[in-house]
């Protein structure tokens, strides 16, 4: 069985929280001395009822400058918000630790959000971000080698392993060498792409058998 990585291989464990009556001020500072750009806000039960971000913060001062009166009714809302749980955005995003990073990156383009609160159960146990999704492309070439070597290779899903040369270079596997027939080597290709950390898959296989092309009519007239 192939090891994909999961969210919680990348996630922050260390969360920084707050709660729901956390005033405006508080929030702002946490942000900044932790440098992070969110927080998660606990409810009154222990769980997580929204998040707060920059932007919701940044709410309050785009309007003072701006006084735009026209704000629309939530952003207004945020605006005059004093505390975490009026500037929150409820419900927050969240996702199970044993999401793939291939499904996360699909949930925060879905929602058009930049993180994700991971639960387990009902507890909170870390957050995700857009920048912790790419580690994976950071891996040295010979770490994706390894990882291509173990969840491909050592699973022998073609007659010969052996017959399969491969190296990694800025995380392009390049294959060589020859496999029996035709229809292995865009199987080979899918799998590999498929590994994380693998930016591309450069192939020059060649085969013996062309098993792709259509069988020749060998049947004689029909009457």
């Amino acid at each position: 069985m192939r090891h994909l990585l999961t969210v919680a291989d990348v996630m922050t464990t260390d969360v920084v929280t707050v709660t729901e009556d956390t005033p405006f001020k508080a929030v702002a500072a946490l942000l900044a001395e932790h440098h992070i750009s969110a927080v998660p806000v606990r409810s009154g039960y222990g769980g997580v009822a929204g998040l707060v971000s920059e932007t919701d913060l940044l709410r309050k001062e785009e309007f003072r400058r701006s006084g735009k009166h026209w704000f629309h009714r939530k952003a207004r809302a945020k605006a005059d918000a004093l505390t975490a749980g009026a500037l929150m955005t409820s419900p927050a995003v969240t996702v199970e630790g044993g999401c793939t990073l291939d499904e996360a990156a699909r949930l925060m383009a879905a929602s058009r959000i930049t993180r994700l609160v991971v639960m387990d159960s009902d507890e909170l146990t870390g957050i995700v971000t857009r920048s912790d999704l790419l580690r994976a492309f950071l891996a040295p070439d010979q770490e994706i080698l390894a990882r291509v070597r173990r969840d491909i290779v050592d699973r022998r899903l073609w007659d010969d392993p052996s017959a399969i040369q491969m190296s990694v270079l800025d995380g392009v596997v390049t294959l060589t060498g020859q496999v029996e027939k035709r229809s292995t080597v865009a199987f080979a290709e899918q799998l590999i792409a498929g590994v994380d950390g693998v930016v591309g898959v450069r192939s020059e296989l060649s085969w013996a058998f062309d098993d792709t092309a259509p069988a020749a009519d060998t049947a004689g007239p029909f009457y």
